[in-house]
């Protein structure tokens, strides 16, 4: 349960996948935000596959030791952290502000689009920093699982460095 697990932790870090449907790159964005010690992830409930043996091959068994939180509506969860002291991230490559320039203190939310459509509009509304991951101007983005893990190795970095 996503209330009871933020009250009784601080400085947590969860990621949010919008729209991500591929079962292989959910697997491997479970067994990257495990690797890195993403606390946990949500999920839109309707499309996490449950029953999906490439996505559990994919997470290596990682996904055993995940926290995943399968939310009704990505939208509403959004509104709740954001009342609940986190800031929420919005991962495009749209935006102009690198996400290695962030402070990850606190408490975050890594969110994250669907393969080829990216973040939704009206999801676009919950995000206070909308950021990018710099890459060669000659490619447009990562694959969602590549994204989350150059964040994730990042983000768990820089929170070493903050003790």
């Amino acid at each position: 349960n996503l209330k009871e697990f933020i009250k009784t932790k601080k400085n947590i870090t969860l990621a949010c996948l919008d729209g991500v449907s591929d079962p292989r790159n959910i697997g491997s964005v479970i067994r990257s935000a495990l690797s890195f010690h993403i606390d946990g992830i949500i999920f839109k409930e309707r499309l996490f596959p449950e029953n999906s043996k490439s996505m559990y091959k994919a997470s290596s068994g990682s996904i055993e030791y995940s926290n995943i939180f399968k939310v009704a509506n990505i939208n509403s969860t959004l509104k709740f952290l954001r009342e609940n002291n986190f800031w929420v991230y919005g991962f495009s490559s749209k935006s102009n502000e690198d996400f290695t320039k962030c402070n990850w203190k606190g408490n975050n939310v890594l969110l994250f689009g669907s393969e080829g459509h990216g973040l939704k509009e009206k999801t676009s509304k919950y995000i206070d920093f909308p950021v990018k991951i710099k890459i060669n101007e000659k490619i447009e983005s990562l694959n969602i699982a590549n994204s989350a893990s150059v964040v994730f190795f990042h983000i768990n970095r820089a929170k070493k460095n903050l003790d």
